[in-house]
């Protein structure tokens, strides 16, 4: 299969690397330093599942050299999106599958807007990994999940090849007929958790371990639940106790994407996900109180410190 990874950093490279070591054709479209080293070098993986090396290594900056794939896994940070639909465009055929693997809700409706409708899925991916130095990714999660499916809900042929080349690669694919609600489960998780340790400054073990953050992180689950029920999103009705299980479950030490980047004065998905459920709730008369202070408290911080930002960040 001939794939393009859209943003080889932590999330891209990770996958876009098992893909290449099972034999898939795969070109790694970087940037900078990054970029550099894949070509000189190789990628560098180093992971909890065993370290690899994917050597030589297919790298470029421009995707217009590559030309037609099979699947593009599209792995930016959600305000990279727009400019990389359009430096998409040249690798997409007529049976090209686009599959987004970003944080938030609505990548897949922004790509199919420059794309077209019948080339974009819709997906998520459950990883920790980062680029820990050019050329090199650390996936540090016992999880390398991606859950994935047609905005349709159809189980299609060109779905179940996708999910068979992930799962052959090592990467637990998940293929689903209701990819809304899987988005918005793990949409309840992030954008809430980004929130209460972006404003505690704080990583999760903390969290669960300070009853009054504990409890305004549930206050915040309550929120985003309350907005996805508004639009007729069918999740599950213990979701806010199934998404505290799963959160006492990490490291204490994991820190969403949202504070790396705020840590590092790097710009911030503020609208993909807090910004997403303070505007949601404001069209549906929902109140989010929580969500309106974390906004309100990170915006400033929103566009970062000057500093260039990396292909990727440890994402959750």
């Amino acid at each position: 299969m001939r794939i393009a990874i859209m943003g080889a950093g932590g999330i891209g490279g990770y996958y876009g690397g098992l893909l290449a070591r099972a034999g898939n054709d795969v070109t790694f479209i970087a940037r900078g330093a990054h970029l550099a080293a894949i070509q000189q070098r190789g990628l560098r993986l180093e992971s909890i599942h065993g370290d690899f090396q994917v050597y030589p290594a297919q790298a470029t900056g421009d995707p217009a050299g590559v030309g037609r794939v099979d699947l593009v896994l599209v792995t930016v940070k959600t305000y990279d999106l727009d400019a990389t639909a359009q430096a998409a465009r040249p690798l997409v055929g007529p049976e090209t599958v686009v599959l987004p693997l970003l944080n938030g809700l609505d990548a897949a409706e922004r790509l199919a807007a420059v794309l077209g409708e019948e080339p974009v899925l819709a997906g998520l991916a459950h990883i920790s990994s980062s680029i820990a130095g050019p050329g090199l990714v650390r996936q540090i999660s016992p999880l390398r999940r991606i859950t994935f499916g047609e905005r349709s809900g159809e189980i299609t042929p060109r779905a179940e090849r996708i999910r068979d080349a992930l799962n052959e690669s090592g990467i637990e694919a998940v293929l689903t007929p209701v990819i809304d609600v899987a988005l918005w489960e793990k949409f309840i998780f992030i954008a809430s958790f980004s929130g209460v340790c972006c404003l505690s400054r704080q990583p999760i073990g903390v969290v669960v371990d300070t009853p009054e953050l504990w409890g305004l992180y549930e206050d915040a689950l309550r929120e985003v639940e309350a907005v996805a029920r508004t639009r007729g999103v069918s999740l599950a009705l213990d979701i806010v106790e199934c998404t505290l299980r799963m959160t006492e479950g990490f490291a204490p030490e994991t820190r969403p994407s949202l504070l790396v980047s705020l840590e590092a004065s790097l710009r911030l998905e503020l609208e993909a996900m807090i910004g997403t459920v303070v505007r949601y709730g404001r069209e549906a008369g929902v109140p989010t109180p929580i969500h309106r202070v974390a906004y309100a408290a990170l915006k400033p911080s929103a566009e970062g410190g000057g500093k260039a930002p990396p292909a990727d960040a440890p994402g959750l």
